[in-house]
């Protein structure tokens, strides 16, 4: 999958990952069609179930690869 490896730089990502305000340096290592599966960097895994929304353009707004973060 294309999001696999991209780091989040979003600290709260919408609350899709409940109430975490530290996601953060998470990085995606597992994706489906509405899901994804981040690492936390202090070693944790967090799952959040995308169904329903638009994945492609909450990833964008949330990774490395957003434009204001670089």
């Amino acid at each position: 999958m294309e999001n696999v490896g991209k780091k989040i730089t979003d600290g709260y990502c919408n609350g899709f990952a409940g109430r975490r305000y530290d996601m953060e340096g998470c990085v995606i290592e597992a994706e489906g069609k509405d899901w994804i599966v981040c690492r936390h960097p202090e070693g944790g895994l967090i799952f959040m179930d995308l169904h329903g929304w638009d994945k492609e353009e909450y990833l964008n707004n949330w990774t490395s690869e957003n434009q204001y973060s670089k």
